[in-house]
């Protein structure tokens, strides 16, 4: 595999903990505590919607720039994978 190119199999694990409590990476638990950064719950939210609408138009924006198609599905594992679903399910809420 190149450099630059995501891994199909990478573990998702939280780089910076956001909470005390030692768990798997979640869209939820990054919501739940975003008072504690200051950020009020529909601000959050607010935000979530903002990052997912401009993340989920991944592959078109490859394709506007002209991307081969190899390369946007060596890419789709980085874009597509369960928080993206979860965050997905929390925006139509």
């Amino acid at each position: 595999m190149s450099w630059g190119m995501p891994e199909i199999d990478r573990a998702r694990v939280s780089k910076t903990p956001i909470s005390e409590v030692p768990e798997e990476p979640s869209v939820s638990g990054a919501l739940a505590v975003a008072g504690r950064f200051g950020i009020k719950a529909p601000a959050a939210k607010s935000i979530l919607r903002e990052v997912f609408t401009a993340v989920s138009g991944w592959r078109r924006t490859g394709a506007r720039l002209r991307l081969k198609r190899a390369t946007l599905d060596a890419y789709d594992s980085a874009f597509e994978h369960e928080l993206m679903e979860e965050a997905r399910r929390l925006v139509a809420k």
